[in-house]
């Protein structure tokens, strides 16, 4: 006889020992439909489970835009260190020379260093981007959950 295969889910234990104390409250009152009750339940875990998927999904495209960022970083060096090999050897040509070429160079030079400014502030903004983008997928999505009508508890 082949074994059946039950599907587990993983939820935190507390909200539903709460509601199973509240249920074992409910059906002891018999002052409301039990059957609606539990439609209600199944609901509220389906959307919780959705949630949970939601946030899966999230965190992997995540992962892979940040797994992205090294290589264009390592890029960026190697790129960054041609500028630098390149800065001194201009620098290099400009002692050996002296012959009047200093003042373009200079201009060159104040030029690369404009545009390393604003490789350096373009930089700053991804990162708060990305930041930004990280605080967004770590706080739950804001969804409304329709709370179960109950009666009021009984006074004893």
């Amino acid at each position: 006889m082949p074994e059946e295969t039950e599907e587990v889910e993983i939820i935190p234990i507390s909200p539903l020992r709460r509601l199973e104390k509240r249920i074992e409250e409910l059906e002891a009152s018999k002052a409301f439909d039990t059957k609606e009750l539990y439609k209600e339940l199944i609901d509220i875990i389906r959307m919780n489970q959705q949630i949970v998927d939601e946030l899966a999904k999230a965190n992997d495209a995540l992962r892979i835009e940040l797994s992205k960022l090294p290589s264009r970083l390592e890029d960026l060096t190697s790129r960054l260190g041609e500028l630098i090999n390149f800065i001194k050897a201009s620098a290099e040509e400009e002692v050996a020379s002296k012959e009047g070429l200093g003042a373009p160079i200079s201009q060159k030079l104040d030029q690369l260093i404009e545009m390393t400014k604003k490789m350096v502030e373009t930089n700053q903004a991804i990162q708060t981007s990305l930041d930004e983008l990280e605080k967004r997928l770590r706080r739950p999505p804001s969804i409304t959950i329709k709370k179960p009508l109950l009666p009021p508890k009984p006074t004893v």
